[in-house]
């Protein structure tokens, strides 16, 4: 698929092409280093090094991800920002989106959403108010940890995703768990695997080497180049999620 292709561009040519759509429209390079940072946290020095880094893993690795971000509404390549499922692709849609806005001619002070600039959503299950969608509100406080993560799906999920937690556990028993790009992570220096739920299955996201790597065994579930999609009512391949966390630990 396209958006497959994107995760493994080097971000330097995604910049680049984002770049050019802007100072088309008479912007500037400064205000596409502002989305960017705005987005994700990276300084402007931080943005240049990153030229020859994976545009996915570019944004797996944000070092301090706009709570903010989850404002971005509207439509980009025919569909719905706010409606993407895949978290990465999503992420990548909220970039299109800022600088599509930026080569309209809308202000940047604009453009850098804040509290206030979106419509409220009433969540049906515990009446309050929020300025985020549906699939980003847990009812309460956002996840801190897996085990709130997991809590906070529907029930019918909740097993299976614990098992797979354990699976991955199992493969990475030194490896830190955090929340990241509000994905269950496992984290040794850098982002090793994520997994998350959707719909229809459970998305593990081990990055496109491993992926390549268990090709072979992985025959029998929908791939891209770096996510594994695990379908609901299909038993789980816990022992092959365990071999896939550990070769993502010992290949950095």
């Amino acid at each position: 698929m396209r958006h497959e292709k994107i995760f493994q561009m080097e971000f330097g040519r995604v910049y680049g092409l984002l770049l050019d759509k802007a100072l088309r429209k008479g912007r500037t390079e400064a205000e596409v280093d502002a989305i960017i940072s705005w987005l994700t946290g990276y300084s402007t020095d931080q943005i240049r090094r990153a030229a020859a880094v994976p545009y996915g893993d570019f944004l797996r690795q944000a070092p301090a991800p706009n709570p903010d971000r989850v404002l971005i509404k509207g439509t980009v390549c025919g569909v719905r920002v706010e409606e993407v499922e895949d978290p990465l692709l999503r992420e990548i849609r909220y970039l299109d989106k800022l600088i599509d806005e930026l080569a309209r001619g809308r202000p940047l002070k604009k453009i850098l959403r804040k509290p206030g600039e979106s419509p409220l959503w009433t969540c049906p299950r515990c009446g309050r108010s929020f300025r985020h969608r549906e699939q980003d509100h847990y009812c309460g406080e956002a996840p801190k940890t897996i085990e709130d993560y997991i809590a906070a799906q529907p029930e019918a999920v909740q097993d299976r995703l614990r098992q797979v937690n354990a699976a991955v556990r199992a493969g990475l028993p030194e490896a830190a768990e955090k929340i990241s790009w509000s994905m269950p992570t496992y984290w040794r220096g850098r982002n090793l695997i994520q997994f998350a739920a959707s719909k229809k299955h459970i998305g593990l996201y081990p990055g496109p080497e491993a992926v390549a790597a268990f090709a072979p065994r992985l025959s029998d579930y929908p791939t891209s180049k770096g996510a594994i999609q695990l379908p609901h009512g299909k038993p789980l391949p816990l022992k092959l999620i365990t071999a896939i966390a550990r070769w993502c630990g010992e290949n950095p």
